[in-house]
């Protein structure tokens, strides 16, 4: 039980805290920090042009990692359209 509470601690980015009490502890706050990061990461992704279901996901996994990766990745650029293959229609016909 401590390995698995300690694994997720360090996933939600909560270890860094150097927060030592019983593994049920570490767990329950572990997953209470995830389940508050996972919204916000998801809002600021949507503000970004980011998908948010993806975000609200990967931000309740990695909690402060998918946050701050959120924050430091800019707006996707924008595709291009492929060029038309066919000659465009005159309107004098």
């Amino acid at each position: 039980m401590q390995t698995v509470a300690t694994i997720i601690a360090y996933a939600s980015g909560f270890a860094l805290m150097r927060y030592h009490e019983s593994a049920a502890n570490l767990l329950a706050t572990s997953l209470a920090v995830d389940a508050s990061l996972a919204p916000l990461t998801a809002i600021v992704a949507a503000r970004r042009g980011r998908p948010t279901t993806f975000w609200a996901i990967v931000g309740f996994l990695f909690g402060l990692w998918a946050f701050i990766v959120v924050l430091l990745i800019g707006k996707p650029k924008p595709r291009e359209r492929a060029p038309q293959q066919f000659p465009p229609t005159s309107a004098a016909a």
